[in-house]
């Protein structure tokens, strides 16, 4: 019997991010596990990175609806062209209530409601962020007693990227008491790694554990069949995607100085491609010149991924302030193209531990740029001399796209026959 699930994801293409792939997985792939899927996401004008490119992943059967969005960002952006860059600054912390998002929400929880009459879910999913997307599940759980499962892709106010953003003690009581009105009344809360789950049980104790569940990300693996291993011309470090807040290039950037010193990798077989919008200083990118480091601006997704075939190794970038929860996104794909790893990373740390697992590629101190140095030295020995990557690739398919679609089907039937008797009759506005 085929079960209708509403699927809320702020980010959806054309919008382009690392937001994007999470709830594009899933919209992909549940129905081949017995889940009719429609998603609910914020108009296409929006002022958002896009990338057209991703609109052929969406199957065509597939029902997307869009809905407007009333975002004081708008309002920043125009002040930001006006030269009130500092204006602007001062003022976004300001709005994160929970976040700039928070204007979608009214529009999105009318349109849900709608659909909930029409289609009558079996179950919705939110996933954050913006975090304003779980408040579009409650208010339809509020009104139709729908099964609602959260799924947080990032901390909400437990994140250190988002620790310092806000600009008062009442902005930070303000949020934790959305999101432990949010931890109460889902069905389930899910979130990609062990720590970042158990920090949200921490903030809701009495809870039942088992209400609580890990589902990591992934990759999808239709992006990476019937390729032919490139074997690449140059001794190749690639880095996708953005550095911002504590996530810096810099102790790389001093251990790359460091191997160039030492002249243990000739000058000519050396090149480090850092692809993606940077939030760095322009004095590390001219730091960088003199190490054979080229920047490359964002690309669409396939061609970013042609890179990562180009690529001898795969840069992975995690701060000490990261903490031991954050995989980031990005490792999936790079765990899929089969490239060896150099992540720089805290430990314990869940990506740490998941490339030694999978023998995947070394892993270094993220502020110890002589580890760092060290590894970039033996990653070129192994390149040098051809040495096989030895990857655990059955370890890795766990993180296919279909496997964990298998795994969100199990869990949404699990929460549809909790309440067999649901209507979705409710209120209007």
């Amino acid at each position: 019997m085929t079960r209708r699930l509403l699927l809320v994801s702020y980010y959806f293409p054309p919008i382009a991010g690392s937001g994007v792939f999470r709830p594009l997985r899933m919209a992909k792939y549940l129905g081949r596990h017995g889940w009719d899927v429609t998603v609910l996401s914020v108009s296409e004008n929006t002022r958002a990175p896009k990338d057209p490119s991703l609109l052929r992943e969406i199957p065509p059967q597939l029902r997307v609806e869009r809905v407007p969005s009333a975002e004081p960002r708008a309002l920043l952006i125009a002040l930001n062209k006006l030269g009130l860059r500092g204006l602007v600054r001062r003022v976004e912390p300001w709005l994160m209530l929970p976040d700039d998002q928070r204007g979608w929400v009214p529009f999105a929880a009318r349109r849900a409601t709608q659909l909930a009459r029409e289609l009558r879910f079996d179950a919705v999913v939110t996933t954050s962020a913006p975090y304003s997307a779980h408040l579009v599940g409650q208010r339809l759980k509020r009104r139709t007693g729908i099964p609602w499962i959260a799924d947080f892709r990032d901390e909400w106010t437990t994140n250190p990227y988002l620790r310092d953003r806000y600009p008062t003690q009442w902005h930070l009581k303000f949020n934790r008491s959305l999101e432990r009105e949010v931890l109460r009344e889902a069905d389930r809360v899910v979130c990609v790694s062990r720590p970042w789950l158990d920090a949200l049980h921490d903030l809701v104790p009495k809870l039942p554990g088992n209400k609580f569940v890990v589902l990591p990300n992934g990759y999808d693996g239709e992006h990476f069949r019937d390729e032919a291993p490139v074997a690449p011309d140059r001794f190749r470090i690639v880095y996708t995607g953005m550095f911002y807040g504590p996530r810096s290039p810099t102790p790389f950037l001093e251990a790359l100085d460091l191997v160039r010193q030492r002249q243990r990798i000739p000058a000519d077989e050396i090149e480090v491609v850092f692809m993606g919008r940077s939030g760095w200083s322009d004095s590390v990118a001219d730091e960088s010149s003199r190490c054979s480091v080229r920047i490359v601006e964002q690309r669409p997704y396939f061609e970013s991924l042609k890179v990562l075939r180009e690529a001898a190794v795969l840069l992975l970038v995690i701060p000490r302030e990261g903490g031991s929860g954050n995989h980031t996104g990005k490792l999936f794909p790079y765990l899929a193209s089969g490239r060896p790893i150099l992540a720089t990373a805290p430990e314990p740390n869940v990506a740490a531990e998941l490339i030694r697992e999978s023998r995947s590629g070394v892993v270094a101190p993220p502020d110890d740029p002589a580890a760092i140095a060290a590894a970039i030295e033996s990653l070129y020995e192994d390149w040098k001399r051809a040495v096989p990557q030895r990857q655990d690739r059955e370890l890795i398919a766990r993180y296919e796209a279909d496997f964990q679609a298998s795994r969100w089907a199990e869990l949404l039937e699990q929460v549809s026959l909790e309440r067999p008797s649901v209507s979705n009759e409710g209120p209007g506005e």
